[in-house]
């Protein structure tokens, strides 16, 4: 048992930092009513929430890897594809990830797949999948625009236009509501106003069975006669590769916040490297975003998107102890991470950080 003193600590509720102590035990934040074993002074330093990237490639494209080590899409479609089977747990990205506090992602897969497969939440560490895994069949995904078709043409030298993407989604919704009625959250990537709009014909006529988020939404603000729920906003840094994306700025999460459209924020790594995900949300802080609506978001607002704010997301008696501790407000461009800790056990240190 650890407890961790004087430290600036992200309250989720009053979104705001003060000044208290907290208590580890085993796996997780423990009530301060036993005598522990070890204390450490925090005096100075920031401590968050672990940061969660709500949509992530992390473990599926395994970077310095080509194809052999790209399992992040099946060109043909079948309900019973779930990403946990695709994830490789020894991907240096993770590594990279906790050193940036990022602790857990919402893994998805490729936009290549006009229809994905089910998701999970992970942690960003241990050597099994089965021991990463926070909460699987999540969601099932989509891919519509660009991406979807031309790897579709590439494979089967046939055109797929919008009318035939429109009849694939709605027949395998059908096929969900019919074999997998335990998953009620859908999650499609979508660039344009277009595809966004038909986005909201489907809430129309599947409201009642499914929740529809929007992943990137890039136009989402042009249509201003449409309700949306939870957008997966982003990355925004990152190079404009074709012409669906050619509205893509920072300017989007304060457009998204102007029109209170709930976001929260993503890497969609390998896209962006979740190493990233603190510099989205500075950039959503420079347009205009104050930083504790950015770090709510990236924090306890992502784990209640997600379904797992019972389980992590925040500094709160009872949940996994998934948190940071930063030299300065994480930000801060200059901000650096000293100590990251998933259940209770810390995983990455800076060699002059701390020492318990």
């Amino acid at each position: 048992m650890t407890r961790y003193i004087n430290g600036l600590v992200f309250n989720s509720e009053t979104r705001s930092f003060n000044k208290q102590s907290f208590q580890v035990q085993g796996q997780y934040f423990e009530p301060a009513t036993n005598t522990p074993e070890t204390e450490l002074d925090l005096d100075g330093y920031y401590i968050t929430p672990g940061f969660i990237d709500s949509c992530s490639q992390i473990g599926l494209a395994e970077i310095g890897i080509r194809w052999e080590g790209d399992d992040s899409y099946e060109l043909d479609s079948h309900l019973q594809y779930s990403v946990v089977d695709g994830i490789y747990p020894f991907d240096t990205a993770f590594q990279k990830a906790v050193s940036h506090g990022v602790t857990a992602s919402h893994i998805v897969p490729s936009p290549k797949s006009l229809i994905g497969a089910k998701t999970a939440i992970i942690h960003h560490t241990h050597t099994t999948v089965d021991e990463m895994v926070i909460s699987k069949d999540v969601a099932y995904s989509f891919s519509i625009g660009h991406q979807a078709k031309s790897t579709f043409f590439a494979e089967k030298k046939k055109p797929l236009t919008r009318m035939g993407i429109a009849k694939i989604l709605r027949e395998t919704l059908q096929q969900i509501q019919q074999q997998e009625p335990s998953i009620t959250k859908i999650v499609i990537r979508a660039h344009k106003a277009v595809d966004l709009e038909f986005i909201s014909r489907l809430q129309e006529e599947f409201g009642s069975t499914f929740d529809f988020h929007i992943i990137h939404g890039t136009e989402v603000t042009f249509l201003h006669e449409t309700s949306f729920n939870t957008v997966i906003a982003g990355p925004t840094f990152r190079y404009i590769e074709h012409n669906e994306m050619m509205a893509l700025s920072p300017k989007l999460y304060h457009q998204l916040f102007k029109h209170n459209i709930p976001f929260v924020f993503c890497t969609d790594h390998p896209v962006s490297s979740t190493s990233h995900l603190t510099l989205e949300g500075c950039l959503a802080v420079r347009e205009g975003m104050a930083r504790q609506d950015v770090l709510y978001a990236l924090t306890t607002g992502a784990a209640n998107f997600l379904g797992i704010a019972h389980k992590t997301g925040a500094i709160r008696d009872g949940l996994l102890a998934d948190f940071v501790i930063w030299d300065k407000h994480p930000l801060n461009l200059d901000a650096q991470v000293v100590a990251t800790y998933i259940k209770g056990t810390k995983v990455y240190a800076r060699e002059e950080g701390l020492t318990q």
